[in-house]
């Protein structure tokens, strides 16, 4: 997942944040709180029917998936095609970093990111073109487009953590010592469905910072 650009000197990736739609402002990290009365969801609204659709019995605990990411090999073809069939409209300036990746082998290496979110959201579209060495969850080429959904968590490691003993093997997260995922991590699900969890921390506007927004974890 209008997004701009934000620094982290903790994991030491200068002048970039990568959550799949990458580096807010912090206006997208404010933490609203409980939703008060007034801002909670209206009984029998459509959010208030979506969330009841959210089993409290799940593995993590997440609202609506605030994302929906495209793998493309050819970056600003895509979005053409995107803007010219759908109207989406796109964040600029555009993402461009190397970041170090821990895949599901333990291996970690550098990847180049380049991309860009919808200005349209949540929930966002995002479109990223990644090369690096080997294989990757977001190797593209003229017939595969791999696709995620994004959702926000509380926990980062915690949440990732409890996803992988549900059987959702993690693939990827930003390698950061001492640390089994870091910002954004992606799993994989059934029919190699991918999921990505991110860090309430480094969310866009509009997921985390509305009070009752859907596409915040609820309250316990």
């Amino acid at each position: 997942m209008n997004r701009h650009s934000m620094q982290r000197s903790m994991i030491s990736i200068a002048g970039f944040i990568l959550v799949v739609g990458f580096g807010w402002t912090d206006a997208g990290m404010a933490d609203p709180g409980p939703p008060t009365s007034s801002s909670a969801p209206v009984p029998g609204s459509r959010t208030e029917l979506a969330l009841n659709l959210l089993s409290p019995a799940a593995a993590v605990n997440v609202g609506l998936y605030f994302e929906i990411g495209f793998a493309v090999e050819n970056l600003e073809e895509a979005m053409a095609r995107f803007t010219s069939g759908f109207g989406v409209e796109w964040q600029q300036p555009s993402f461009d970093a190397v970041l170090n990746m821990r895949l599901a082998n333990g291996q970690v290496v550098p990847l180049r990111f380049q991309g860009t979110s919808s200005v349209q959201g949540p929930p966002y579209i995002e479109m990223v073109h990644v090369t690096g060495p080997g294989d990757h969850p977001w190797k593209a080429n003229a017939h595969k487009s791999p696709v995620h959904l994004g959702y926000a968590v509380d926990d980062l490691a915690a949440d990732s953590d409890a996803l992988v003993a549900a059987g959702f093997p993690r693939i990827a997260t930003v390698d950061v010592p001492g640390q089994s995922a870091a910002i954004f991590a992606y799993h994989q699900g059934p029919g190699d469905i991918i999921f990505e969890l991110v860090d309430k921390g480094f969310l866009p506007p509009g997921v985390c910072d509305t009070p009752g927004s859907p596409f915040c974890p609820p309250a316990p």
